[in-house]
């Protein structure tokens, strides 16, 4: 089998959310970060022939760039991929060593705050974090105002810098660590719950996302 871009970028991502990865057989991938604050889970186009494990998530995609449109072939503890003459085997780790997601669909309750953004508004406030140094992303509901907010919210003098989403008859602000939203740049539907979980869903890929403890509602 080979590999198309799509799940290339996919397989990336997870490895931002954690190192290792259990691959399943079939087309769903997931994955949870090792502290579990974050899990996401995608629907691949490729199908994966076999369950393996590979410890080095990110070792294991370069050597896939070794090779120009290389091919998989999946045996019992390795993976042999090859193209133009070249070929390198890679070995399967042990599956005991890989810290994988609950087998159970995680259902987050009654959602308090469903909102979409969409991939430029959320690049355009990753980008106002790495300028101004923050290392928090709050989506507020105040003053009849949907905003997305870079800011700092332990220091109550910071600046921050807001996008205004829609308008909206809550007050609540949900707090999310930057290092936890490792997503893939897409429009997603996000869905938020008091109870300390975030849901953010696009077509072929989502994610379950803790907020902070300081969050209100």
């Amino acid at each position: 089998m080979k590999l198309n871009p799509r799940t290339t970028q996919i397989l990336k991502n997870f490895a931002s959310i954690n190192p290792s990865l259990q691959f399943d057989e079939g087309q769903n991938l997931k994955t949870i970060s090792p502290n579990k604050t974050v899990m996401a889970q995608a629907k691949l186009d490729d199908v994966i022939p076999r369950t393996f494990a590979i410890y080095d998530l990110s070792r294991f995609l370069g050597v896939v760039s070794l090779f120009e449109d290389p091919s998989f072939n999946f045996e019992d503890t390795q993976v042999n991929l090859s193209s133009a003459g070249r070929k390198v085997s890679y070995t399967y780790a042990d599956p005991s060593t890989i810290i994988t997601p609950p087998n159970k669909e995680i259902d987050i309750g009654n959602v308090d705050v469903e909102v979409e953004i969409n991939q430029e508004v959320f690049a355009e406030i990753m980008k106002a974090m790495g300028v101004l140094g923050f290392s928090e992303v709050v989506l507020v509901g105040e003053d009849g105002k949907l905003k997305l907010r870079a800011t700092d919210t332990k220091n109550p003098s910071a600046d921050n810098f807001d996008v205004e989403l829609g308008d909206t008859d809550m007050t609540f602000s949900a707090v999310f660590k930057s290092e936890n939203l490792k997503i893939i740049p897409a429009n997603y539907t996000v869905r938020i719950t008091s109870r300390g979980i975030s849901h953010w869903s696009a077509d072929d890929v989502e994610y379950w996302i803790s907020i902070e403890s300081n969050s209100e509602f």
